[in-house]
């Protein structure tokens, strides 16, 4: 089967075929890292302006255990 990617991620494609060193990867994958990070806590300060989200849930995440038992 042969992929078919889409116009943004063929963008990305042509950027990294320009890395020449695993130091160059490591800093894309990191700026890409922090922007998919900042994405997620800019949808969680939303949430807590609006009140769907409180730091009290978000603590209680910390503590919850959703491990399948077996």
């Amino acid at each position: 089967m042969t992929p078919v990617f889409s116009s943004y991620q063929m963008q990305i494609l042509d950027c990294i075929s320009r890395v020449s060193s695993d130091e160059e990867m490591r800093d894309i994958r990191d700026i890409i890292s922090e922007y998919f990070s900042n994405k997620a806590l800019d949808a969680m300060d939303i949430l807590c302006r609006e009140g769907d989200l409180s730091a009290s849930t978000v603590e209680s995440w910390a503590k919850e255990h959703m491990r399948t038992p077996y």
